[in-house]
């Protein structure tokens, strides 16, 4: 199959207008694609991954290889005095193009532009075949190595065809032929601004050209031309620079991001003819940081805060359009946020000229991160991947740190196999590259911030890496992987004691959330939405009592795919303060009542509609962001006031069953919601309305977002009401998470069976007469449990018998289901669901009669029929 593109459009352009300027097209649509894996073909646009779907898939690694893409054009006559080139903004990793077989250029690294010339492989007059090679392997040469988000194969950024006269601006370098912009010097008074160009003669001929550059203002007004003659030889490429002093300049910071443009001109002397015109955005600012006065812009003081964010969507991968990238910005800009950190690579360069027009700072680094490998190659791929970062990106004022590596010893750390050589080894090769990468980076530009990233570990003191960079951000995740909230100050306390010149960022903290899991009663990873709020608060204020701690980024903006992870949701990474499908969480609120300087008000528990209290005595939370300094909440009618404290109002009421309206107000805004009381103690006795379902070995709820059902927390069982009879909750080793964090196949609700009661004796309802459906859920969580049969072993391999678990359910005294052995009936890790019909005189007795090992229930669900 082959797919044409006729350029039919672009020779009509060329032979018409007056301009020989360059031509810059989209050529993202209907390309033949197919893997090595299965040389299926399909057609496709770009942007484009082939791994949106199987980085997601249960049981499956997603693939990791070569992909093809294939497209034949047309090349008319008018091109034969023209140049060609095919600019890439992303792809990843390893890409190589072919036209008409010949091969045309390589480019190892996955998230930086590059650009190829075609020129000299085309064929005038006929149809020309594109090929281009993208390889995802894992390669031991290119960052990044090993990390917690996916490594998308393909070309997942947009990919333009640019046609130029042979006098042109060069295309072809790591600039991928950006005209540099460097504003060295910057006051309110006046900006010594320079701008550096490449121009080329590829035509026969020597010229004698005039290249100029004109400067507009934000309002779009032009303040001046800037001209020079140059003359260039045959084949002859040469640098063009100007300079300009602009007197009271408007500067750009994130409440008034002002920016100018400069546009770039190439024409013969004495001739109106352009023959080439690139044009580049920027912005005048200063800006330093200490430890005194923390990170000063334009001689105000100013505390970062935002968030971390990754490029991928659910069901794109990373294979996002311009819009989903804009839309992403805008909301981190609604949030309050004033700066973003590009976690852990460069993005689209859509994003660095969002930042720009939103007014958001930014952190952007190359994706050298958890490990490096000791060879010349992966040194000199990381010191590439830097240049083009800082090349293609350097005019955007919104950037203001250049990343150099993030948390590079912590595969070394949890590595129990690497012998003292090897860990000193990896050691010094880690501070070698980043003594590199310093030296490019300052070389480059000496007027940004270099920074790197840290977790919690004193290896980077040791080894002094530490202090290689102007800054330094730790990622720091106490209350989450390391013990308690009130860790996190007193370990940035004692940093600044030991290093009171260092300039200290928080560039990762959170911890994981999934919006179907509610409580009052938050603990760390319960993966409740409770709990990222209080850790986020706690977080938040002790930043801001620290004036030495300049800025802080959460981690993450956006739920993102991670394959390895088998948390909640398998295969995501949580710690948003959106989900994957950007939908909003509760703590995404929380920020704006935190961050924002307009009016804000906002009822929390949008996911939380819907409460299930013991009885009328016991209290409900009712949970309200603001950043007034007090709020009136108006229930059915009834209003209570309350004061605001870290931008929360917490009203603990006590409300009748049924249907409550909230409306809250601070005098200026408003916000309501509805919610509904159910009492716990009514269940049983109007189980004729409602079914009864039971989230066992945990304090959450767990909301199914298919169904809409509402799993609710365990309780024990007490006379005239239901819950369970002996047992303990499941903690699977000595894992921090409740129940156990595998992904639990043929099911979407890991969390309804990742927690479970074991050793359970019964489950009992003290329901009325009648017929009902009692539904089990269950779930195998060891790896190793045994597959045998207890009726073909004797009382002595029983004991000696592995991971055996057998127990019989029985349901008012009736065995119905004997000797369940999971692993063997249904498979270790996978969701099993029985459910049984019966009649009852007088409730109802879930019995549990272990035969071997211990008896467990993950979910219990009780119907009348």
């Amino acid at each position: 199959m082959k797919t044409f593109f006729y350029f039919l459009a672009i020779s009509l352009i060329w032979s018409s207008n007056l301009h020989a300027q360059r031509n810059t097209q989209s050529i993202n649509s209907a390309w033949e694609f197919s893997l090595e894996k299965d040389n299926k073909t399909e057609i496709v646009n770009i942007p484009h991954t082939w791994n949106a779907e199987d980085a997601f898939q249960d049981g499956k690694e997603y693939f990791r290889g070569k992909g093809t893409y294939k497209k034949t054009i047309f090349v008319p006559q008018e091109w034969e005095q023209k140049r060609a080139f095919l600019k890439f903004e992303g792809s990843n990793q390893i890409t190589t193009v072919f036209v008409n077989d010949e091969k045309v250029g390589a480019h190892r690294g996955g998230y930086t532009g590059f650009v190829f010339n075609i020129s000299e492989t085309l064929k005038i007059g006929e149809e020309n075949e594109i090929r281009i090679e993208v390889d995802n392997t894992h390669n031991t040469d290119i960052p990044p190595l090993d990390a917690d988000f996916n490594f998308y194969g393909g070309i997942y950024r947009d990919l333009e065809l640019i046609l130029t006269d042979e006098i042109h601006f060069e295309l072809e370098n790591e600039a991928t032929g950006n005209m540099l912009i460097k504003t060295p010097e910057v006051s309110a008074e006046k900006a010594h601004v320079t701008f550096e160009t490449q121009i080329v003669n590829h035509s026969q001929a020597a010229k004698n050209l005039q290249v100029s550059v004109d400067i507009f203002n934000p309002e779009k007004l032009k303040i001046e031309t800037l001209s020079k003659k140059v003359q260039l030889s045959q084949g002859e490429t040469k640098s063009v620079n100007f300079s300009k002093e602009i007197n009271n300049p408007e500067l750009w910071s994130p409440e008034a991001p002002n920016l100018y443009e400069a546009v770039a001109k190439i024409s013969e002397e004495n001739s109106e003819e352009i023959l080439d015109e690139i044009d580049s955005r920027f912005g005048l600012r200063w800006f330093e940081v200490s430890t005194e006065k923390g990170f000063v812009l334009n001689g105000e003081p100013i505390k970062l805060i935002g968030a971390n964010r990754h490029q991928d969507f659910e069901g794109l991968g990373n294979a996002l359009p311009n819009q989903l990238h804009r839309s992403d910005y805008k909301t981190i800009k609604e949030m309050g946020a004033n700066v973003i950190r590009t976690a852990h690579y460069p993005q689209d360069p859509e994003v660095y000229k969002i930042c720009d027009e939103l007014g958001l700072l930014v952190w952007t680094e190359v994706p050298v991160i958890n490990d490096v490998t000791d060879t010349d190659a992966y040194h000199e791929v990381s010191l590439k991947m830097q240049r083009e970062q800082i090349l293609q990106f350097f005019n955007h004022p919104s950037i203001v740190m250049w990343g150099i590596m993030n948390e590079i010893f912590i595969r070394l750390v949890f590595n129990n196999q690497i012998t003292e050589e090897e860990k000193e080894a990896k050691i010094k090769t880690s501070v070698e590259l980043a003594e590199k990468l310093e030296k490019e980076t300052k070389k480059l530009d000496p007027n940004r911030l270099s920074v790197m990233a840290l977790h919690e570990n004193e290896l980077y003191n040791e080894s002094g890496i530490a202090d290689i960079p102007d800054v330094i951000g730790w990622n720091l995740y106490f209350g989450w992987y390391s013990p308690g909230l009130e860790s996190f100050g007193e370990f940035l306390d004692k940093q600044h004691r030991r290093y009171p010149n260092r300039p200290l960022f928080i560039s990762e903290y959170g911890p994981g959330a999934d919006s179907r899991l509610q409580t009052d009663e938050p603990k760390p990873w319960d993966f409740s939405e409770a709990y990222q709020l209080k850790l986020h608060r706690s977080y938040l204020n002790q930043v801001q009592e620290r004036d030495y701690v300049f800025g802080m980024t959460a981690w993450n903006f956006a739920d993102f795919g991670s394959s390895f992870r088998q948390d909640s949701r398998p295969y995501i990474n949580q710690k948003g303060l959106v989900n994957i499908d950007r939908s909003k969480k509760d703590i995404y609120h929380y920020y704006q009542a935190r961050l924002l300087k307009e009016a804000f008000i906002y009822i929390a528990g949008k996911n939380y509609e819907k409460r299930y209290p013991k009885d009328e005595n016991d209290s409900l939370e009712i949970t309200i962001f603001s950043n007034a300094e007090e709020v009136k909440l108006n229930v059915n009618d009834t209003e209570f006031t309350s004061e605001v404290e870290d931008g929360i109002a917490v009203f603990e009421l006590s409300l009748p069953e049924g249907k409550h309206q909230l409306i809250v107000t601070d005098g200026s805004v408003s916000h309501s919601r509805e919610i509904e009381v159910k009492f716990r103690k009514n269940l049983v006795s109007e189980i004729d309305e409602n079914s009864i379902l039971v989230n066992l070995g945990t304090h959450v709820n767990f909301t199914d977002e298919t169904t809409g059902e509402i799993w609710i927390s365990d309780q024990e069982y007490k006379d005239g009401s239901f819950g369970y009879v002996g047992g303990s909750i499941y903690q699977k080793n000595d894992s921090k998470f409740q129940g156990t964090a595998s992904d639990i196949q043929g099911t979407e609700n890991d969390p309804l069976y990742q927690t479970m009661r074991e050793g359970i004796e019964a489950y009992k309802f003290d329901v009325k007469k009648g017929k009902y459906r009692v539904t089990l859920l269950f779930a195998e969580p060891e790896f190793n449990a045994s597959e045998e049969n207890i009726y073909n072993l004797s009382e002595a391999q029983k004991k000696e018998t592995t991971g055996l678990r057998s127990f019989d359910v029985k349901i008012n005294g009736k065995t119905l289901s004997k000797d369940l052995n999971l692993a063997r009936d249904y498979g270790r890790i996978r969701a099993v669901e029985i459910s049984y019909e019966i009649k009852s005189e007088n409730g109802i007795s879930v019995e549990f009669d272990e035969n071997s090992g211990k008896a467990l229930l993950s979910g219990i669900k009780l119907e009348k029929l």
